[in-house]
């Protein structure tokens, strides 16, 4: 099978738009280039609570991708918006990914400061939540 590989410029230029939403007060929670291999490309997972609730008109999948739309605008990245996927960090989505990131990497990430990333084979983390254990039912 093929594996395409993330290159400098979509780690930078990742970098720059996540520094683009900080600037913009878009909270991001977490944030990663996930080589993804049932599409077999890389993409940009942002974790943020902008995402969380569909039902609402300030919040949501929708909100969240116009968002980021604008915050690339005049960036001139190497990637598409079509390359990023947005997750609530409440969602199911996100918590399916969480174990998958954190079964890649073999440990559970901590949260980082923004411009520290660590890169893995098959990931390539800016942010991470801290680990929230759910209360048992």
């Amino acid at each position: 099978m093929y594996k395409t590989v993330l290159v400098k410029e979509m780690i930078e230029d990742g970098s720059r738009l996540l520094r683009q939403l900080d600037d913009q007060g878009v909270e991001v929670s977490a944030a990663a280039w996930f080589d993804d291999p049932e599409q077999s490309s890389w993409k940009l997972v942002i974790v943020t609570p902008l995402a969380g609730d569909p039902r609402s008109p300030e919040a949501g999948p929708l909100e969240a991708y116009m968002r980021i739309q604008g915050a690339m605008a005049g960036l001139g990245l190497h990637f598409s918006l079509d390359d990023i996927v947005v997750m609530s960090p409440n969602s199911r989505k996100f918590e399916d990914f969480r174990r998958t990131i954190e079964g890649v990497t073999g440990a559970l990430l901590r949260a980082k400061a923004p411009s520290e990333g660590v890169a893995f084979d098959d990931a390539y983390i800016y942010r991470w939540l801290e680990y929230r254990a759910f209360p048992s039912i």
